[in-house]
Parts: C-alpha cells; structure tokens; sequence
C-alpha cells in the first residue's frame, strides 16, 4: 500500500518503474491520432489537388472561360464534399476493428487456454438439506502443478444442528476443506456425503442452496444496508421481511434502526467504509441467514477483528447455533473454544479431534496452539 511505499522512501523506484510504461502508452495514444486524423487531410489534399487539374484539363479542352467550367467543378466539389467524410469514416472503422481485434484475439486465446465456458442458466433441483450429519470419507485434494496434495485421506463427521471448528497451522488445509463442502471444488478421490448421499454435480446445486458463507473479507456494494443483505435480489423481490430477520440473529437491527438515519436505506459506502469492522462483519452473517440456510460457514470471519468485536460477532453466530450447523474455521482458537467438536489439522490430515477441553487435555500441538 502507500504507506508502505512512503515509509520505506520507494517513490522514485516506483516513479521510475511508471515512466517507462507511461512513456509507451503517451507515443501509442499520440501515433492513434496522428494516423487516425492523417486520412482525412490526406483526402482533401488529393481532392483539392484533383479538382485544380480537373479545372486546368476542362479549360485547355473548353472555351478557356472559368465561366464555363464552373457548373462541373461545382458538382465534382459537391460530390467530394460528402465523399470525404463518408471515407474517413470508414476508414476510422476500420482501424478500430483491428484494434478491438487484438484485444479481441487475446480473449479468445485466453478463453480457449483455460477452456472456460459460458454460463448457463441452472436447472432447478430438490434442495439437498443436512438432517442428520456431514461425513468427508477419505477426501484427498492436490492444487493443479502442485507437487502435494493439500488434503491427504482427510475422514471426518460432523452432527447436524451441531458446532464445528476446523484448526490447524498455516498449510493445514483448512480452508480446502471448507471449499470442498461449499462444492467450490471436486475432491481428487474420496467423497463427501450429505445425510449419507454422496455430493455429485447433480446435486450439488441443491446442496448449495442450503449453505450460508461468511469470508474473511466482507464484499460490500455501495449500496443500502438492506441490499448488501439481500445481496443480489431485486428491490421489487426483496423480502423486508427476511432482512429484518436476518439482522435480528446477526445482532445488526438495533444498530440499523437507532444509530443510521435512514434505517435499512441508509447507504453504506464502496467497500463498507462508513461502518466499523464489526459492524461489516455482521452484515455478512445477516447476509449468510438471509435465505435461511440449514448450514452456516464461517471462514477466518473474525481473524481481523478486535477481541471485543470478535465476542459480538461470536454472539451473533451463538444467536443461530442451536438451529443450524456451524462450521467454522479459525486461526485464534477463542473463536472456536465454545464448539461442539474441533478438528485439527496438520499437513492436509486430522490429526485429532474433540472438545476444547479434551484437546488442551490430550494434544500437545492443540495446546501450544492455546499457548498453555
């Protein structure tokens, strides 16, 4: 960022680093316009010059009268009159078909190399809903061109209507294994089963649609409180109702209705930059409840909160926990000191699972990760 820039004194190397690409871009965009004006004045050259060695023919075959030969230079300088512009016109179009053509080219290429396709309209399917447990069997993922695989014969059951954490250290797998429950990704072997059925690609649509996901980072638009909740339905299809709903369990109505003027219509700004941290993060879980999902996800969504913000938000997800399944990945293990079961994680395997008491009790990686 521009603090970093500043403190460690980088202007002038990325001053210098700018001058040449800027330098490029200004002869480009001056040699466009050049080349694209060029044509024209070329064009009334030519003609100007045509129609004096039209007048000097007419008049060495005619009478030798300017007189003569006016009504005909008259109809040939109306006639390039409105040729002219006609031509330059074509000729601007044409050279922005070739220069849309290279941009146009690169897309191709690239859509080609990554072998993307475009979207489609997803069928309907049954909602697969979570009644009775969540089972990773045996689930191994490897990153393309990775050279190991990030989850290695990762087992691991987790109750519905239940809390799960999800720990480990840093390349542990942990937010692997959430893509791979979200459906983000498909598991190079094993298989994950929803109340004993197997996720497929067709009915993993129907699994989706009962998850709710709350990253890191909250996305917010510059747009009203109630929008970024209901986030991406139209104003004429959005259910107050279920807003208001959602706030209340994300502990964000009270916040909403005494302390913003205009309520859920109150615009939150680009990126959220007129709420606090906390306050963001609550939108994103009322966000997560808005559809009432059967299963809620958080993924390191208070890692960048203060401890007193982060106890708000935890009370939030508290609000829910009874209801639905939770799971929650975490680096502070305060976060996930009040779950049912905590996994932990090393190299892409469980290593143990249990209580927080149990694992403080029973594993000594757990417990220099609490810092007993």
């Amino acid at each position: 960022g521009i603090k970093d820039v500043k403190l460690l004194g980088l202007e002038q190397t990325y001053l210098a680093r700018y001058h040449t690409p800027s330098r490029r871009l200004g002869e480009s965009a001056s040699l466009g316009q050049v080349i694209g004006e060029m044509p024209r004045h070329l064009l009334e050259a030519i003609a100007f010059g045509g129609m004096i060695l039209l007048a000097l023919v007419l008049l060495a075959r005619g009478s030798g009268q300017l007189v003569d030969v006016l009504p005909t230079l008259g109809v040939f300088a109306f006639a390039g009159l409105r040729m002219i512009p006609a031509m330059q016109q074509i000729y601007l179009a044409l050279t922005q078909m070739r220069y849309i053509g290279a941009m146009l080219d690169n897309v191709h290429r690239d859509t080609v190399e990554t072998g993307a396709r475009s979207p489609r309209a997803l069928p309907e399917v049954p909602v697969l809903r979570l009644g009775e447990r969540l089972d990773l069997v045996e689930v191994s993922y490897a990153y393309p061109q990775a050279g190991r695989g990030v989850l290695q014969g990762l087992s691991l059951t987790i109750p519905a209507r239940t809390t799960a954490g999800i720990v480990g250290g840093t390349g542990a797998g942990k937010t692997t294994a959430v893509d791979l429950i979200l459906g983000l990704l498909a598991p190079d072997s094993g298989e994950i089963r929803v109340d004993g059925v197997p996720l497929t690609p067709g009915n993993l649509r129907g699994w989706q649609r009962t998850l709710g996901y709350v990253p890191q980072q909250i996305f917010l638009l510059d747009d009203t409180v109630a929008a970024n909740i209901a986030f991406g339905i139209p104003p004429e299809s959005r259910d107050m109702a279920a807003v208001e709903r959602a706030a209340r369990l994300a502990e964000l109505h009270g916040f909403v209705t005494e302390e913003l003027p205009q309520g859920y219509e109150t615009m939150v700004g680009e990126r959220g930059v007129r709420l606090s941290g906390g306050q963001r993060q609550r939108i994103g879980i009322a966000r997560a409840l808005y559809h009432d999902p059967d299963v809620l996800i958080l993924d390191e969504a208070t890692s960048a909160l203060d401890t007193l913000t982060e106890r708000a938000v935890m009370e939030a997800v508290a609000n829910v926990a009874h209801a639905k399944t939770v799971i929650m990945i975490a680096h502070r293990l305060s976060t996930v000191k009040g779950c049912d079961t905590i996994f932990l994680l090393d190299r892409g395997r469980l290593a143990a699972q249990g209580s927080y008491a149990d694992l403080v009790a029973t594993n000594e990686t757990f417990r220099r990760m609490a810092g007993g």
